[in-house]
C-alpha cells in the first residue's frame, strides 16, 4: 500500500477547510468556535478566541468593519450572522484583563515603526512580543490614529487609553510629535534592522509587495492604507501583523514568503451548499447591545459551515465522528505501526464499502477504495484480526462446498420425457422449453448464496420460468443452473487469495459450459462479476422479467405505495434500477422514492461484512434507512430484506410480489438464523436435484446422533449473536458424550463441554433428560486451551 499516495488523497479532502467567513476575515477569527462558545453562554472563552486572533481585541471588536458578514452564506436565508454585534456582546460580558507575562529579552534586533495608527501599533506590539527593540515615531501627540475617530459611547476615551497603555507596560519606545519624511527615512535605514511605515500616505510612491509588505528590496516595509487596505479597520491591523511576520523573517534571514499562502483574505475551496437551508430571520437587538439571550439566539442561526456531505449521509463516519482526511491519517498511522495496538482496526472493518461517499464528494474521494485497499494490506501484513470476517468466510466456504454448490445443464429431453404428454405440454411453458432443448447451454442461472438461503422456495419456480421464457422467445441456448457464492465475502474481507481462487472456479465452470451468459439475481454478484469477470456476459433476472414479461401472477391496479430501496451494489447499474421500477409498476404498485436512491442509495448495513465485524454499526445503517421510510419497503436484495425486517420494518422482496402466497406474511418473514441459512441452501440443492433433474440426494447424516437436541430461544439468540451454528453445538455435545470429556456440576446437574474445530473453540453448557439434551448456554473463542498430560 502506497502510504504517501494515500496521504495525498487525504490532503484533497476539504473537510478541514475554513468557512468563507473565516477565510475573508483578514485576521482569521475562528468564527465557528467563537459562535459555539456564545451558544454555550461561555462569553469568557469567546473573548479569549477574539483576543487570540484580533489585535487590541477590546477596541477593534467594537469598530471592525466585519467583511465576514458580507460573504456569510446565511445572508440570503434570513440575513448574515451579526458577528459585529456578537463581538460587542462578548466584549461586554466576557472581557478579562490580559495576564501579565514575562517579556522576552529584546535582543533579536531593532525596528522602527513610523506612524502610530492601526497598522503601526499592531506591528509594534507584535514585534515587541517577538523580542525586538521597537521604536515608534508618531507625528501627532498621541498613538491610535483612526481609533480616535470612533470615540463615542460605544468606544470610550478611557477604553482606548487603557488598551494603549501596553506601550508603557512593555517599555516600547514612543516618540510623539515627530514626523518622518523621506530624507529622515534614509537616515533611519542605517540605524535599524528594519523599518515599518504605517502613515496612511507618503511623499513618494512606494513599490510595496502586497504579500510581504516589503518595499522594493530594502529593509523597509509598509502597511495600512499605503498597502491598499483603504478604510478597512480590520484590514489595517492585519497588514501590520503580517508585516511584523515579514520583518521577523527578514531580520532572521529566513524565507519571507514560505508557507504564507493563506495570510490575510483568501478564497476557500469550501463552497457550502444552501439548497436545503431553512430561512431563519436575524435577531434584532432591543437595546444598544444584544442581551445574552439575544446573542445566544443569533449564534444559533449560524450554519457552522463545513464540508461534510459524505459524513451526513454515512452512518459509519457519524458513529466514529471522523472525516475522510482524519480517517486517512488514522489508516496511515495504523499501517506504519510495527508493534503495538492497531486502534483503527475496528473502524476500518466497520465500513460497508457502499461507495456513497464518492457520490457525495465533488472531488470524487472514495473511502470505499481507500478502505478496501487497506483491508487487503492488513491481510497481506498479517494485521487483520481473524475474528472480524472468519464466520462470513466460513459461510462462503460452505456455499461453495458440495453441500450447496452444484452445476447442471438444462434437463435433457430424455430426463424430461414424463412432461411431454397432453395436456401438460400444451400449457406448460417449462415443459415446452425442455422439449425445445438443444443440449447447448446459452444461459446459466446463478441465484447466489443469500437469496438461496432466505428465499429458497422461489428458486425452482424462477428456473422453470427461465427455461420456458427463453425458449418461447426463441433465444438460442438452454438454461442451466449454478449454485454457489460469487466470493463477495472474500472481496470485502481483503482476502485476494480466496477471491482469486473463487473466481478461478467460476471461470472454469463458464468455460466448461461453453461460455454461457450468467443470469444474476443478486446485486452483490452483479458487482463482483463486473469487477472480476468482465469477460463473462451477464444479465440480471430483473432485466429478463422486464424485457420478456413476468411469470404468471395475479396483477391488480392500485395495490399500494412502496418505498423502493436500491441495493448499494447496484449504484452504477442503471439497467437494474430501471427494470425494478418497471416491474413494480407493472405489478400495480406506486413507488415513492427515497431521498437517496439509485446511484445515491444508502447501504442496508450488510455490505463490507459489517454485519459480522460490528453489529452495532450495522444496526446504525439499518435504522438510518428505516427512519427515512414512510411506507412499507421494497427491495431486490435478500440481505437488505432480512436486515430491514430484523430492524422491525415490513419489507418485501420484489420476488414476494410475484411468488408469495401470503403477501402480508412475506413482508414480515422472520430472518433465517445462520444455522437455518445453511440448512435452506443444502435442502434447496436436494430439492432441485430431485424435482428438476430427477437425482436423489439426501442431507449429510454421516454423524448419527444418539440424542435429541433442544435449544431454547434464549440460547438460540446467543448462538446467533456469537456466530455459533446448530451443527457446532451438536459436534461439541456428541464429542463430549462419546469421549466422556466434560465437566459435571452435581448441584445444578449441568454439563460443560468444549471442542476445538479448526481455529475456534466452542463451549456448551447443557443438561440431559433421557435422550433429550437441553442447551443452557454457548460460547466460543479463538484461544487454544492446552491441557497438561
Amino acid at each position: 500500500m502506497d502510504l504517501d499516495k494515500l496521504l495525498e488523497v487525504g490532503d484533497l479532502c476539504i473537510h478541514p477547510e475554513p468557512p468563507v467567513c473565516n477565510a475573508t476575515c483578514p485576521v482569521h477569527l475562528d468564527v465557528i468556535a467563537f459562535i459555539n462558545e456564545i451558544e454555550k453562554g461561555d462569553f469568557k472563552k469567546a473573548y479569549k478566541l477574539m483576543e487570540k486572533r484580533i489585535p487590541f481585541a477590546k477596541l477593534i471588536g467594537k469598530i471592525c468593519d466585519h467583511p465576514c458578514e458580507t460573504v456569510c452564506v446565511r445572508k440570503d436565508a434570513g440575513g448574515s450572522i451579526q458577528v459585529s454585534e456578537l463581538e460587542k456582546l462578548v466584549i461586554n460580558q466576557g472581557y478579562t484583563a490580559p495576564k501579565k507575562t514575562l517579556p522576552l529579552p529584546k535582543n533579536k534586533g531593532k525596528v522602527a515603526i513610523i506612524g502610530g495608527g492601526l497598522s503601526g501599533i499592531t506591528a509594534a506590539v507584535d514585534l515587541d512580543k517577538k523580542g525586538y527593540m521597537v521604536s515608534v515615531y508618531e507625528k501627532s501627540n498621541r498613538l491610535g490614529g483612526r481609533l480616535w475617530e470612533y470615540e463615542s459611547d460605544t468606544l470610550k476615551k478611557e477604553e482606548i487609553e487603557e488598551e494603549l497603555q501596553i506601550f508603557e507596560r512593555q517599555k516600547i519606545s514612543v516618540t510623539l510629535n515627530t514626523a518622518i519624511d523621506q530624507s529622515r527615512l534614509e537616515t533611519l535605514e542605517g540605524d535599524y534592522d528594519a523599518i515599518f511605515i504605517g502613515t496612511g500616505d507618503w511623499e513618494e510612491k512606494l513599490e510595496i509587495n502586497r504579500e510581504s509588505f516589503m518595499v522594493g528590496e530594502s529593509n523597509v516595509f509598509a502597511g495600512g492604507k499605503l498597502a491598499g487596505e483603504g478604510t478597512s479597520v480590520i484590514g489595517s491591523v492585519s497588514s501590520g501583523r503580517r508585516a511584523a511576520i515579514s520583518i521577523d523573517r527578514y531580520v532572521s534571514k529566513v524565507s519571507i514568503m514560505a508557507s504564507r499562502e493563506r495570510e490575510g483574505r483568501f478564497e476557500t475551496p469550501l463552497n457550502y451548499k444552501t439548497d436545503n437551508v431553512l430561512r431563519v430571520e436575524k435577531i434584532n437587538k432591543q437595546g444598544d447591545y444584544y442581551t445574552e439571550a439575544e446573542g445566544i439566539a443569533e449564534a444559533k442561526r449560524c450554519l457552522k459551515c463545513v464540508c461534510e456531505d459524505c459524513i451526513t449521509t454515512c452512518s459509519h463516519m457519524q458513529r466514529f465522528n471522523i472525516s475522510p482526511d482524519a480517517y486517512i491519517r488514522q489508516i496511515n498511522q495504523s499501517e506504519r505501526i510495527i508493534l503495538g495496538t492497531h486502534y483503527a482496526n475496528t473502524m476500518i472493518n466497520s465500513c460497508t464499502e457502499c461507495g456513497l461517499c464518492k457520490e457525495r464528494c465533488f472531488l470524487d474521494i472514495s473511502m470505499k477504495d481507500v478502505i478496501h485497499e487497506t483491508r487487503e494490506s492488513m491481510v497481506e501484513k498479517g494485521k487483520m484480526p481473524v475474528s472480524a470476517h472468519d464466520f462470513a468466510l466460513k459461510d462462503m466456504q460452505f456455499s461453495n462446498s458440495d453441500r450447496f454448490s452444484m452445476v447442471r445443464k438444462q434437463p435433457s429431453k430424455e430426463q424430461s420425457k414424463d412432461l411431454f404428454y397432453y395436456p401438460v405440454i400444451s400449457y406448460s411453458k417449462y415443459a415446452q422449453g425442455l422439449y425445445k432443448g438443444t443440449g447447448k447451454t446459452g444461459y446459466l442461472f446463478y441465484p447466489g448464496c443469500q437469496l438461496s438461503a432466505s428465499h429458497s422456495e422461489y428458486i425452482g419456480e424462477i428456473y422453470k420460468y427461465l427455461v420456458g421464457t427463453m425458449k418461447e422467445t426463441k433465444i438460442d441456448g438452454d438454461v442451466g443452473m449454478y449454485l454457489g457464492c460469487c466470493g463477495a465475502p472474500a472481496d470485502w474481507a481483503g482476502r485476494q487469495d480466496l477471491m482469486q481462487e473463487n473466481i478461478g472456479k467460476i471461470k472454469d465452470v463458464w468455460k466448461e459450459m461453453e461460455e454461457p451468459t450468467f443470469i444474476l439475481a443478486c446485486s452483490s454478484c452483479a458487482s463482483i462479476f463486473e469487477k472480476y469477470c468482465p469477460e463473462i456476459n451477464t444479465i440480471s433476472l430483473w432485466e429478463i422479467f422486464d424485457k420478456y414479461g413476468l411469470p404468471e401472477t395475479k396483477i391488480t391496479p392500485d395495490r399500494g405505495v412502496l418505498n423502493l430501496h436500491d441495493a448499494c451494489a447496484t449504484r452504477n447499474n442503471p439497467k437494474i434500477h430501471e427494470s425494478i421500477r418497471n416491474i413494480t409498476k407493472s405489478l400495480g404498485y406506486e413507488i415513492k422514492e427515497f431521498g437517496y436512491s439509485k446511484e445515491k442509495t444508502k447501504c442496508c448495513g450488510y455490505g463490507g461484512l459489517v454485519y459480522y465485524a460490528n453489529r452495532d454499526q450495522s444496526n446504525d445503517f439499518v435504522q438510518d434507512r428505516i427512519s427515512e421510510s414512510t411506507e412499507d419497503m421494497l427491495v431486490y436484495c435478500a440481505m437488505c430484506k432480512d436486515l430491514f425486517v430484523e430492524g422491525g420494518k415490513k419489507t418485501y422482496h420484489i420476488l414476494d410480489l410475484i411468488y408469495a402466497k401470503d403477501l402480508t406474511s412475506a413482508g414480515l418473514q422472520k430472518t433465517p438464523s445462520f444455522s437455518e441459512r445453511h440448512h435452506n441452501r443444502a435442502q434447496l440443492k436436494i430439492d432441485l436435484l430431485s424435482e428438476i433433474w430427477g437425482e436423489k440426494q439426501t442431507m449429510d447424516t454421516t454423524n448419527e446422533l444418539d440424542f435429541s437436541l433442544i435449544i431454547p430461544d434464549d440460547a438460540q439468540k446467543l448462538m446467533q449473536d456469537r456466530y455459533i451454528l446448530f451443527e457446532d453445538v451438536e459436534k461439541v455435545i456428541d464429542h463430549a458424550r462419546k469421549n466422556d470429556e466434560y465437566f459435571f456440576n452435581p448441584e445444578t446437574k449441568n454439563y460443560l463441554a468444549k471442542l476445538r474445530h479448526e481455529n475456534v473453540t466452542y463451549w456448551v453448557r447443557y443438561e440431559e433428560n433421557g435422550k433429550d439434551v437441553i442447551v443452557n448456554s454457548v460460547y466460543s473463542h479463538r484461544m487454544e486451551v492446552v491441557e497438561e498430560p
